[in-house]
């Protein structure tokens, strides 16, 4: 039966869902409005995604929650902040943004991104709803305007009006005291999103914006605003029809990260899940296997790319220490390979903790996943060389693949070799 994973961003005004198949993709997403009572909106949210993606509630095997209502979801498997989602989902729908502008109802973050999608730095408003959009929803009320007309409305504004209140309340008071004097909608409406912008755009500046940013949050969907930031900031901006489901889409990502993590960590197993601060010992095991001076940083930003895919990256130590390790992924269709395949990358096990059944122990772990995961073939790459580390892999199973190795140097031009042993970018059990 197939699995899925839900995210679920309770905000001030709605609550959405998502729902993500094992490629990351939406299957099923929903909303509804958060009310007074959240749970019953996170619960609504998740029925309608749910009937929208065909499946059963049964199928969804994982739960996370976002927003400023995640933790008034009591079927909740994880709870992760805001900030994180919008990022993660912002990154997921546009793989080049590097500063992303979240416009809710109750808060505005500018968020500054790796190309990963973690976040690097962020600015919020402050707790006043003159900086967000609830601002837009007071002002709609009290002009007695639908809210999803004042951003066109702003657009016909010629002459803005003037909105100097930092304060919500205030500001509304301004507004109204615009209209007892006969000014006309639109320019009230124009100054009160200029007003808006600005605050805005002070948090971009302070958060440091990089190209490509992208607009996620219910605001996005408001014409006047998307205009005004636009001429504001003298950026474009990307708005996906998705904008609003940002955060919903982010949890469930990371949601999906939990599960496939766990996919791999089984209880009693010998192995320990690998973590950045791993880095520097795996470094210094690749310098004694090979060699060379291997690059701490190189390997921390491998760890951080295979702790955030959910693939399996594990380590055994010994006597207080690291002793080896083992990481692996699954991949279809690449180098014209057919279906679903499982890689062994890299293995290794310290020189003084061979021979003691350490390679086999990883090797099993990591076979065991991608059995259970039905992956159609697994391979490897080891160089002629390493005849120590063939014998290994022929020991475990592992046979001699049809596979043609072309190499490339930058010192001696194009050169290529034929390589009749199993594609791993290993160095040594």
């Amino acid at each position: 039966m197939d699995t899925y994973v839900a995210g679920i961003d309770v905000g001030s005004r709605m609550t959405r869902c998502v729902i993500l198949d094992e490629e990351d993709q939406i299957v099923g997403r929903a909303e509804a409005v958060t009310g007074a009572f959240l749970t019953k909106a996170a619960e609504e949210s998740l029925a309608k995604a749910v009937e929208a993606a065909g499946i059963t509630r049964e199928q969804v095997r994982y739960v996370a929650s976002t927003g400023w209502g995640r933790y008034q979801v009591p079927f909740r498997d994880i709870q992760i902040t805001d900030i994180t989602c919008h990022a993660r989902g912002a990154v997921h729908l546009y793989p080049n943004t590097r500063t992303v502008l979240d416009i809710g109802a109750q808060n505005t973050r500018a968020i500054r991104v790796d190309p990963s999608g973690r976040v690097r730095a962020f600015r919020m408003n402050n707790r006043c709803a003159a900086g967000a959009g609830r601002f837009l929803e007071r002002t709609a009320t009290a002009l007695e305007v639908p809210l999803d007309e004042i951003g066109h409305l702003a657009l016909r504004g010629v002459e803005p009006e003037t909105i100097s209140s930092i304060c919500a309340v205030m500001a509304e008071s301004e507004v109204i005291n615009l209209v007892s004097h006969e000014a006309r909608l639109e320019n009230i409406l124009a100054g009160v999103h200029k007003a808006l912008v600005e605050r805005i755009a002070s948090l971009v500046r302070q958060v440091g914006a990089e190209p490509e940013l992208t607009l996620t949050g219910g605001v996005a969907k408001n014409a006047g605003m998307v205009k005004a930031l636009r001429d504001n900031l003298g950026m474009e901006m990307n708005i996906s029809p998705l904008a609003d489901y940002a955060g919903a889409l982010g949890a469930a990502i990371l949601g999906w990260t939990r599960v496939r993590k766990r996919a791999w960590q089984r209880p009693g197993m010998d192995a320990r899940p690998l973590n950045l601060q791993d880095a520097e010992a795996i470094a210094a095991l690749e310098s004694r296997l090979t060699r060379t001076s291997a690059d701490a940083g190189v390997w921390r930003e491998r760890l951080r790319r295979y702790l955030e895919s959910g693939e399996p990256a594990l380590g055994i130590d010994r006597d207080g220490k690291l002793v080896g390790y083992i990481m692996g992924f699954i991949r279809g269709g690449e180098f014209g390979f057919g279906g679903r395949a499982g890689w062994v990358e890299f293995l290794g096990v310290d020189p003084d903790y061979q021979r003691r059944g350490l390679g086999r122990m990883l090797l099993r772990s990591l076979l065991d996943y991608f059995e259970r995961k039905k992956v159609n073939a697994i391979y490897t790459l080891v160089q002629d060389e390493q005849e120590n580390l063939r014998r290994f892999f022929t020991a475990m199973g592992f046979q001699s693949a049809t596979v043609r190795t072309l190499v490339r140097t930058s010192d001696t031009g194009t050169a290529a070799r034929r390589n009749d042993s199993a594609p791993v970018e290993s160095s040594a059990s």
